[in-house]
């Protein structure tokens, strides 16, 4: 049994208590989700390793599990688009952008593993559930767009467009990312990381429309 955290609160206001006490649950819970999956996880296991009792748990998230992780997710999307956009905008070159967030996803891989198969399990969970499904479509769907805005503002830097909604560009690169971070499972020691990054810019740049290129078509469609 985890031995309950000492925290000195007393000098915090109630409401910051408050969002303390969550801010513990939310990281144990995640901590207790990538351990044993979303399944096998219990909120007794995540009460006790943030160090309260279930019923803390239950103030906190009155929907239960369900909505704990729903709660760990919000918290994944906030933490990492701002990271991403860093990267993403801090290369010289288009292709340098690329390759960097492609590490990027790969080192985020390797040093938390369980993260993907963790996301997986829920959202096959969740597929069960009409209200559950929604809920997880509505932050999905919020963080491709901000992904894309980023990658809007990559292209606009390059003079890029895409062949396809910007959008839609992001979902078939996060699956990609996930049907990597799934294959990491059964074949730990296949070179996945220089596979992802290949794959990912060939992926990206092959939807890519230059400003020399749409010119060419231009001219080619005004001929014709």
């Amino acid at each position: 049994m985890t031995v309950p955290k000492v925290r000195n609160q007393s000098r915090l206001s109630r409401p910051e208590r408050r969002e303390r006490t969550r801010g513990d649950l939310l990281a144990a819970a995640r901590t207790v989700f990538e351990r044993y999956g979303f399944h096998r996880a219990s909120l007794d296991q995540i009460a006790d390793e943030a160090g309260y009792t279930k019923g803390a748990v239950y103030s906190h998230f009155p929907g239960g599990k369900d909505a704990l992780f729903l709660a760990v997710l919000d918290r994944h999307i906030d933490e990492r688009v701002p990271t991403y956009a860093e990267i993403i905008l801090s290369q010289d070159s288009f292709e340098a952008s690329l390759r960097a967030i492609a590490r990027h996803l790969v080192a985020l891989g390797a040093k938390d593993p369980g993260w993907t198969p963790l996301v997986v399990e829920f959202w096959t969970h969740a597929s069960h559930d009409a209200e559950l499904r929604a809920a997880v479509q509505e932050r999905n769907d919020r963080q491709t767009r901000a992904i894309a805005a980023l990658v809007d503002d990559l292209a606009a830097r390059h003079g890029v467009t895409y062949a396809l909604p910007t959008v839609e560009v992001v979902r078939g690169s996060s699956a990609l990312a996930r049907g990597m971070g799934l294959e990491r499972l059964v074949s730990p020691d296949a070179p996945l990381g220089a596979t992802f990054e290949e794959l990912f810019v060939a992926q990206m740049t092959g939807l890519a429309r230059g400003a020399a290129e749409r010119a060419a078509r231009v001219v080619t469609t005004k001929e014709t």
